[in-house]
């Protein structure tokens, strides 16, 4: 490895990248608005708690602050277009749904708008937001779960759109390799009779 160069004031740390990326969806009253977010992280299981990091300037971060839920939408590779659409542009300016055809349908179990074409997606109720450096993470606890079937094969996304950073997107292939406990533990009692 070569030498340790940080530099925190460029903003510019990609080195765990790809990231799934996320459609967090949000609806205040009668406005309606989605924004890319590569910042995001399952929190716990029990409860089920998922968690967005949103800039205080974003217009879904004030649409946030008015509503009480908001889903996150994962999408197929092939949908990387509707990823930069929403995430390159604000809902201030612009009415997302109308300016780029977006179709959802609103969320069975949270008041929250869910992407039509989303393989999976979470509706979740707000129940704590904090701010961390120059960003607000949102907790919300996962009320309900929409997914693809077709996508998913043991629980594995075939094609799920990933964010490689500087406007960047790939995909993860459908190769995996499973290591888990009873493999380390494999290997762990292989190595002591070597």
């Amino acid at each position: 490895m070569s030498s340790l160069i940080f530099e925190p004031s460029s903003g510019k740390y990609y080195y765990h990248y790809p990231f799934p990326v996320a459609i967090v969806g949000v609806k205040a009253g009668e406005k309606v608005n989605f924004m890319s977010a590569a910042w995001h992280t399952q929190l716990s299981f029990d409860p089920p708690l998922y968690g967005v990091l949103i800039s205080p300037k974003r217009y879904t971060n004030e649409l946030l602050k008015q509503s009480s839920a908001f889903s996150v939408n994962f999408l197929k590779f092939e949908d990387y277009k509707t990823a930069g659409f929403v995430g390159r542009t604000s809902g201030r300016e612009l009415d997302k749904v109308k300016t780029f055809g977006l179709k959802y349908f609103d969320g069975k179990v949270a008041t929250v708008p869910v992407l039509e074409n989303a393989i999976a997606c979470y509706e979740c109720k707000i129940v704590d937001s904090r701010t961390y450096g120059d960003h607000i993470l949102y907790v919300g606890e996962i009320l309900g779960i929409h997914y693809d079937k077709s996508y998913y094969e043991n629980g594995l996304s075939k094609s799920l759109l990933l964010y490689h950073g500087n406007d960047r997107y790939t995909f993860a292939n459908s190769e995996s390799v499973k290591f888990g406990k009873e493999e380390v533990y494999d290997e762990i009692n292989k190595n002591r009779k070597g």
